[in-house]
């Protein structure tokens, strides 16, 4: 039994995976283990996607590096087995949906994607200022290893802005500049209220319609594990009561 020790991300498993594939390694005989600092496999020139004799698909690598953000121990040693077998086996695997490898990546696939339309959704910012610099801070509990796919389209929505995305599974920042990105933070670490807060609770209960209420769907767009990071959800419990009042 091999003992793959990679960093969890899609860069430190492409580079073990590209060892093994070479070698003619088989998935059943990896074991795969994530760890902080991953140093038993060193990047070399040339990557999956160049290297013609790997007969690796372009879709597998979409794929892959969706899945690399899934927050599952079963990822590693799946997308292997994927990998495997479209090089060994069938490179038209991925369009066997029936396929049992295949199904799951597709259903971890969904996650991700979804955890990154909630990421958008049901991110707020609240203004803090710093040496006379306003700073927008936002606390998220994303459900998978989505801040680096997710915060792109803060940029390009709020690129004139300086902002933090602070996360339990890592944090993004941008100064209108540069995007980076740093480890885990803690939900004190975020700011609470700011002056604006006032105004969009105002708002948000001035766009809640009760003729148009349906619970059930509602928490399905606007899952109630998001609530307690939205200012709006407070308010939640009072419209409906008032809702069904009228």
């Amino acid at each position: 039994m091999i003992n793959a020790q990679i960093a969890d991300n899609f860069d430190s498993w492409r580079t073990a995976a590209r060892e093994f594939l070479e070698s003619g390694e088989r998935p059943e005989d990896i074991f795969w283990n994530t760890v902080e600092q991953a140093s038993l496999f060193e990047p070399k020139i040339g990557n999956l996607e160049a290297r013609e004799h790997l007969r690796v698909p372009a879709e597998f690598i979409k794929v892959a590096k969706a899945i690399a953000c899934f927050d599952g121990a079963g990822k590693w040693p799946l997308l292997y087995r994927i990998l495997f077998r479209l090089s060994y086996e069938d490179r038209n695997l991925l369009s066997i949906e029936t396929d049992a490898d295949v199904r799951q990546a597709r259903v971890m696939e969904k996650a991700v994607s979804r955890d990154v339309h909630k990421f958008h959704a049901f991110v707020r910012f609240r203004v803090v200022k710093a040496d006379e610099t306003e700073i927008y801070v936002a606390w998220h509990e994303p459900q998978h290893l989505t801040v680096e796919r997710a915060t792109p389209f803060f940029v390009r929505r709020f690129g004139t802005m300086n902002f933090s995305i602070l996360t339990p599974k890592g944090c993004s920042h941008w100064d209108t500049k540069e995007l980076t990105f740093s480890p885990p933070a803690e939900k004190q670490h975020a700011p609470t209220a700011d002056d604006a807060e006032l105004h969009w609770l105002t708002y948000y209960r001035s766009i809640f319609n009760p003729f148009r209420l349906k619970i059930k769907a509602m928490k399905t767009e606007f899952p109630v594990r998001h609530w307690p990071t939205l200012p709006e959800a407070q308010l939640i419990p009072e419209l409906i009561r008032e809702a069904y009042e009228k």
